[in-house]
């Protein structure tokens, strides 16, 4: 499953040494796809692949505790433009 998380930083200069630091060392069952960071580095979006929302917050949160709030969030899908399927407009009628 893929899992959106966003993250609010409340100490960048510590969430991010924090964050990269950890890239070396993530559980085999994370993968981490992507990562987009606002250019003042005071909030992220990321895109992880894991069993669930709760396995990816089992390891970020005690990685950012104190200096970021994370939100998780099962994706739709980890590519291209997603909308969800409950939402998607049915396709015209042929005529």
């Amino acid at each position: 499953m893929f899992v959106l998380v966003h993250h609010d930083v409340k100490q960048p200069e510590a969430f991010w040494a924090r964050s990269q630091e950890a890239l070396g060392n993530l559980p085999r069952e994370l993968t981490l796809h992507h990562c987009l960071a606002a250019q003042d580095g005071t909030r992220a979006t990321c895109l992880w692949e894991a069993a669930s929302p709760e396995a990816v917050s089992a390891f970020l949160d005690p990685l950012h505790d104190g200096v970021a709030d994370n939100e998780y969030r099962a994706a739709e899908n980890s590519e291209g433009i997603a909308v969800p399927q409950r939402y998607q407009i049915a396709p015209p009628a042929s005529a």
